[in-house]
């Protein structure tokens, strides 16, 4: 809902929306309130800019009408004497009356708001029905509506499809009494005792459909109108027992809303934590319907939700697990839906004692989201996985590359292995060739622990596991099993390392030993991306052109001279910044600006300029601060002291002049 600012003219008809809602009349509110809303400004505007006596195109007032706005406004001061003698409804008879002869008036002498005698009577009336309503607690005129019962379920049919947790349009939320006492970017909807003023009620009730809401849908009835209006000059009270309870909670069951929900702090002497053994489940099994998303209108994300319970009533009933009605969806497999498999045992057991226990809560805010207190899947894994021993992790990869080998060719036969200190070589080529693949890769990783100043460490936890495939077809099989995609013909390898390690490996198609133009060579190929994996080993966000290029960077510096592979990637490299046509240099450091086939070729060059500009520590320091999560922007600032536009732009700019060098040099 997005707002348009409340201006003066409001003010002019707060007092007679009293009078309409009084009446019983809310689509005169609509049109008269309203009209006045939309149309007074530009009306004021042409008044005010009159220069003539002729302001308003009104007839000069009678003798007749003068003393009737002079009575207008001597009866209407009388309101306030009824109302310190506790006659209510006498003020209020008063103040009608006086509003109905007001209009009445303005009526047959074509009177305009603006007019002096007008705006003061206008006033005085807000004065008088102000002083009515604080005597009476805001109930004057209006009968009692409550909010839970009445409001809510308006604006969960009418507003919620657009203003909820996951919809908040305008910046607008609707879903809680409390983002409804919030407001919006705009500011407040409410004006307790005054809907006039309120701009909810000048947007349900706008009579342009550009402006009215809901959007594109039907408008509010006269009774629902009637309703939001006299719980506003009621005060717009809450009669719930928790603002932050969904609407569609209140509307369906207010009387579980309105329950007093009880939190007990646990003692410690509970034989189950809720923390430890009943949250985890709600958040990771049950969190999918009973998150952000409310299935049902229960909300299992925080602790509070949880004792408030649903559409249906009480989930938990500290004390009585057959009066819990989460604990009896659970029982008879009615939740999770389709899911079944991941409730436990244990988890059942403990659901019932902790109920039986009292239900008590051994956090600290129940209103915290239940998310920050348990660990995540991925926690839960990591923390599974720092239980392993050095051995537990190597019978893993053993067990878990094997296991990707068969999934991946099912109708074929045992893979062979070999291992060497850091590397556990898997494949369908001949073992001796298993062996060269493992040599050259533990040759490499000495070069990776000097490079990056590691002692006796090991590289990876259960060793990086290489798989080597004989032929294209069983590369391309690999990636479509495993990766569910397509890859280039150009790209002969690549590599995956999870954040806790639980998958680590390279797989290269065996191209050969001899290098062309258009191959790297086994030794070169293997190199490339067992380099690939180990900068990916410690998390971060290694960019692809960082994890494909440093391997070819490092390798560069110990092939014989002439290498037609590693001269060729120069006018590749070349060529893809010129089709790239980057209009920003520094998005040469970025993901995505490459296709799979160019991101080896511009990550070699790219890596070699870095490595000649900085030397290998500042490279290992670039490394290290990509590892620990910093963007391109951030690591290239504390590193090289420069923007990624300043150092793009050299970079780019010496890839041209390399290549464009070559290609002279070729021809002459």
């Amino acid at each position: 809902m997005s707002e348009p600012p409340p201006t003066g003219k409001t003010l002019l008809v707060s007092a007679e929306s009293h009078r309409i809602l009084a009446s019983g009349s809310p689509l005169r509110w609509r049109r008269n309130v309203m009209y006045r809303l939309l149309v007074a400004a530009p009306l004021l505007a042409v008044v005010c800019c009159a220069v003539s006596g002729k302001a308003a195109t009104a007839a000069p007032l009678t003798a007749a009408q003068k003393k009737e706005l002079n009575d207008i406004r001597s009866d209407a001061g009388k309101a306030s004497g009824l109302v310190s003698r506790k006659k209510f409804e006498e003020a209020e008879q008063v103040l009608a009356d006086a509003e109905a002869r007001l209009d009445k008036i303005i009526k047959e002498a074509e009177l305009p708001e603006t007019d002096v005698q007008v705006r003061a009577i206008r006033k005085l009336l807000e004065t008088q029905r102000s002083i009515l309503i604080k005597a009476t607690g805001g109930k004057a005129g209006a009968p009692d509506v409550s909010f839970v019962s009445d409001v809510a379920p308006i604006l969960v049919d009418k507003c919620l499809r657009c203003h909820d947790e996951n919809n908040t349009s305008g910046g607008l939320r609707l879903d809680t009494f409390a983002a409804l006492e919030r407001g919006g970017q705009s500011g407040p909807l409410l004006v307790p005792r005054n809907p006039a003023l309120s701009r909810i009620m000048q947007r349900v009730g706008a009579l342009n459909p550009q402006l009215r809401m809901p959007r594109n849908a039907e408008p509010l009835s006269e009774s629902e109108l009637r309703t939001l209006a006299a719980w506003i000059t009621a005060g717009a009270p809450f009669d719930g027992t928790d603002k932050n309870v969904s609407l569609s909670l209140l509307s369906k069951n207010p009387a579980a809303a309105k329950e007093k929900i009880e939190i007990v702090k646990a003692t410690g002497n509970e034989t189950v934590s809720f923390i430890r053994d009943v949250a985890p489940t709600f958040v990771n099994t049950c969190g999918g319907c009973h998150g952000n998303r409310r299935s049902g209108g229960l909300s299992l994300a925080t602790f509070e939700g949880v004792m408030v319970g649903g559409e249906s009533g009480r989930a938990v009933v500290p004390g009585d697990v057959e009066a819990s009605i989460l604990f009896q969806k659970l029982r008879d497999g009615e939740m999770p839906q389709g899911n079944q498999a991941r409730i436990t045992r244990k988890f059942y057991a403990d659901l019932q004692t902790w109920i039986k226990e009292g239900a008590k809560y051994d956090g600290n805010d129940p209103k915290r989201p239940l998310r920050e207190l348990i660990p995540t899947p991925e926690q839960l894994r990591a923390q599974e996985l720092a239980k392993l021993t050095a051995e537990g992790w190597l019978d893993k990869r053993r067990t878990e590359s094997v296991a990707l080998w068969k999934q991946s060719f099912p109708q074929g036969g045992e893979p062979l292995l070999h291992e060497t200190d850091d590397f556990l070589v898997v494949g369908d080529v001949a073992q001796r060739r298993l062996e060269d693949v493992g040599s050259w890769a533990q040759e490499h990783a000495a070069a990776l622990r000097s490079m990056f100043n590691l002692k006796d460490e090991p590289l990876f936890k259960g060793k990086l596991a290489i798989f080597v495939f004989k032929d294209r077809f069983g590369y391309e099989e690999f990636n479509s099993t495993i990766h569910r995609r397509e890859v280039p013909r150009e790209v002969v390898g690549h590599s995956e390392v999870t954040a806790a390690q639980d998958r680590a490996f390279a797989a290269v198609q065996d191209v050969g030993d001899d290098a062309d133009p258009h191959s790297p060579g086994m030794q070169l190929n293997v190199v490339e991306h067992v380099t690939g994996a180990f900068l990916k080993r410690d998390g971060g966000s290694i960019p692809d052109w960082l994890a494909r290029g440093a391997g070819l960077a490092i390798a560069a510096g110990k092939l014989k001279e002439g290498n037609a592979y590693m001269a060729a990637l120069r006018g590749r490299a070349g060529d893809a910044l010129r089709q790239a046509n980057l209009t920003d240099p520094a998005d040469v450091f970025n993901n995505g600006q490459f296709s799979p086939a160019d991101i080896g070729p511009i990550g070699y060059v790219l890596v070699d300029y870095l490595l000649r500009q900085g030397g290998a520590g500042r490279f290992g320091q670039l490394v290290k601060r990509f590892q620990a999560g910093d963007t391109p922007q951030a690591a290239i600032q504390s590193v090289y002291q420069t923007t990624p536009r300043q150092l793009g732009t050299t970079f780019v700019q010496s890839a041209s002049l390399a290549t464009s060098g070559k290609k002279a040099k070729k021809g002459s």
